[in-house]
């Protein structure tokens, strides 16, 4: 197993490099218009792309949208393709308004961190003891999500391309824009990606590994009335008015909410209102569940919500903003990405080969439940099975965030084990249930070709265990009937 060699000095290039990007503004904006929503972004990807240029990568490109792209050439045949990624953009919730971080360094031996008037007290710097904290002036965030994880994947790119005695498939790199705005994969593809596994680094927390994540569906509410006139002679109901009363079943329904739910407890809740004129109005929301089920329960309770206050207003309900001539509630719901968990347990040596990696670089692996999601997400339903995995930063989105450069260096090292564990693992059959599935039908093929009552009790045994579809390789090994499975298998 591999760790990078202390020649290559890993903490300090993954310390100067977090410096240099995070200095880089490239705040995403919710009202710009993608792809990016910002031109720092843009700047960045270039400046990234140069940077991996003159270390030797190829097909290295910034497309239109300011996707970078870049690629490790595989050191061996017939290895899987991995894909590492992260996002260029930082948080627009910080309100930097032009701002650029203006990074610290600490040398840390423990105990609180002041940071201007602030205080950083945290559980998990006892983990950073020895090395260095970097943090911002205390004026504005440090951009550690998700510039620690590009700090991670570009210094994994220096020392492979300068090690090529590791053996590797092709790695590919992809950084995208506008994540924090939820856009980072609309132009995204699996083709673009042309990988058959993936990690991407934007966790927070020390060992973190994201194995399953909320249900997530957004949805916005626009009221349309009729122009109410001057108020003291109209007896048409305003805009404001018909909001006011769907907020109102927020609140009196606040038990759903997202403030009081906490763990693997969903929710549903408004977080944005907005007066577009005298005669329409918009309200925005989240519904978040682990829970599939749960999630088209509160589908109904807000349809419900809103055809209780549509009869209440004489006010049509509708899901479709077209022809409108009369006063209307229009609602829309748009799934935003899903719970990955059932689609990685399909895949459970990659997860091994995930934990091993983990253990051979000293780090105690912390799978959990996020409530909330990540470009993961939405590529492990295009068909790559993909993990977000810590990048050492903590406090994202806020004046006390913080990164550490052992934590960093800890991500680091998972990676590149991962990175030589990998090839062990078929890349044409990556989908291990379909393929027992595949095993069981063959050898029940074998079996009904005999003529034995052994053997004809065994396929049947195997039909019955097809449709549950949970039978290790092991159970089938272990069936009489494999006397005749190929000695290969």
């Amino acid at each position: 197993f591999v760790n990078a060699q202390n020649t290559f000095d890993t903490q300090n290039k993954l310390v100067n490099r977090l410096i240099n990007y995070v200095k880089v503004y490239t705040q995403s904006d919710y009202n710009g218009t993608p792809s990016p929503t910002t031109e720092g972004q843009r700047d960045f990807a270039k400046m990234l792309a140069k940077e991996l240029k003159s270390m030797g990568l190829q097909d290295v490109l910034v497309d239109e949208y300011s996707y970078l792209y870049a690629t490790i050439p595989a050191t061996i045949e017939n290895a899987p393709t991995l894909f590492l990624s992260a996002h260029l953009d930082t948080t627009p919730d910080a309100d930097l308004e032009g701002k650029v971080p203006n990074p610290i360094i600490h040398k840390y031996q423990g105990g609180v961190i002041k940071v201007g008037n602030l205080t950083i007290n945290d559980d998990l710097l006892k983990s950073a003891i020895g090395g260095e904290v970097i943090t911002s002036d205390g004026t504005t965030i440090l951009g550690g999500d998700d510039k620690a994880g590009i700090s991670i994947i570009m210094t994994l790119a220096e020392y492979l391309t300068q090690n090529k005695q590791i053996p590797h498939g092709d790695i590919r790199i992809v950084f995208t824009p506008d994540e924090e705005i939820g856009e980072s994969v609309k132009y995204l593809t699996k083709e673009k990606l042309n990988a058959d596994f993936g990690l991407v680094l934007d966790s927070h927390g020390f060992g973190r590994i994201v194995t399953e994540t909320f249900n997530a569906t957004d949805f916005t509410i626009t009221i349309k009335t009729l122009d109410s006139g001057h108020p003291g002679y109209s007896n048409k109901v305003p805009a404001y008015r018909v909001a006011g009363a769907i907020i109102s079943s927020f609140v009196d329904n606040e038990k759903y909410s997202a403030y009081n739910s906490s763990d693997k407890q969903g929710y549903i809740d408004y977080y944005s209102q907005e007066e577009i004129s005298s005669t329409e109005y918009k309200i925005k929301g989240r519904i978040r569940s682990f829970d599939e089920k749960e999630i088209l329960y509160f589908e109904m309770l807000l349809s419900n919500w809103l055809n209780k206050t549509a009869k209440k207003y004489n006010m049509k309900l509708t899901n479709t903003n077209t022809n409108i001539n009369e006063p209307t509630i229009i609602l829309t719901l748009k799934d935003s990405y899903k719970n990955t968990k059932t689609e990685l347990s399909k895949y459970p040596t990659n997860y091994k080969l995930i934990e091993q990696a983990y253990k051979k670089a000293n780090v105690a692996i912390k799978p959990e439940s996020a409530r909330g999601g990540s470009d993961a997400n939405d590529i492990t339903f295009m068909g790559i099975p993909t993990y977000n995995i810590f990048a050492g930063y903590h406090n994202d989105h806020s004046k006390t965030e913080w990164v550490s450069s052992k934590q960093m260096e800890g991500a680091f090292n998972v990676v590149l084990n991962y990175i030589t564990l990998l090839p062990t693992i078929n890349a044409k059959s990556v989908n291990e249930k379909d393929e027992i599935k595949t095993q069981i039908k063959d050898t029940i093929k074998i079996c009904q070709t005999t003529q034995t009552s052994r053997q004809r009790r065994t396929s049947k045994t195997l039909r019955q265990l097809l449709p549950k579809q949970s039978s290790s390789l092991r159970t089938i090994r272990n069936l009489s009937c494999l006397a005749h499975w190929p000695s290969s298998q």
